[in-house]
């Protein structure tokens, strides 16, 4: 769901009855929770960022609060961008010599 003022695309998954989670740049954004009649809108960190009435305005208020952190110079709490060619090789570790 992207919205017009919306910079970052985020892919929603509904993984259970009234759980939303949010995914952007590949790795977790968020998350949407039905509890008590409204919405709370959770960071990637856990934290609450906002209660609303409504799926589609719960959505909105995670895109932006992405966007803000992005906008606002606070990387490290922005979802950071993981691209395949700056992941770094893992080492690899042989059982037993090689000569045996």
């Amino acid at each position: 769901m992207t919205s017009a003022n919306t910079s970052t695309h985020i892919a929603w998954y509904n993984p259970e009855s009234n759980l939303w989670v949010a995914a952007a740049n590949g790795e977790h954004a968020g998350l949407v929770e039905f509890v008590d009649g409204h919405f709370t809108v959770r960071s990637n960190t856990g934290s609450v960022v906002a209660e609303t009435t409504s799926i589609p305005a719960a959505q909105a208020a995670l895109a932006q609060h992405i966007d803000a952190l992005a906008n606002h110079g606070d990387e490290s709490a922005a979802v950071p961008t993981r691209s395949f060619f700056k992941r770094v090789p893992r080492p690899v570790y042989l059982r037993g010599s090689l000569a045996a």
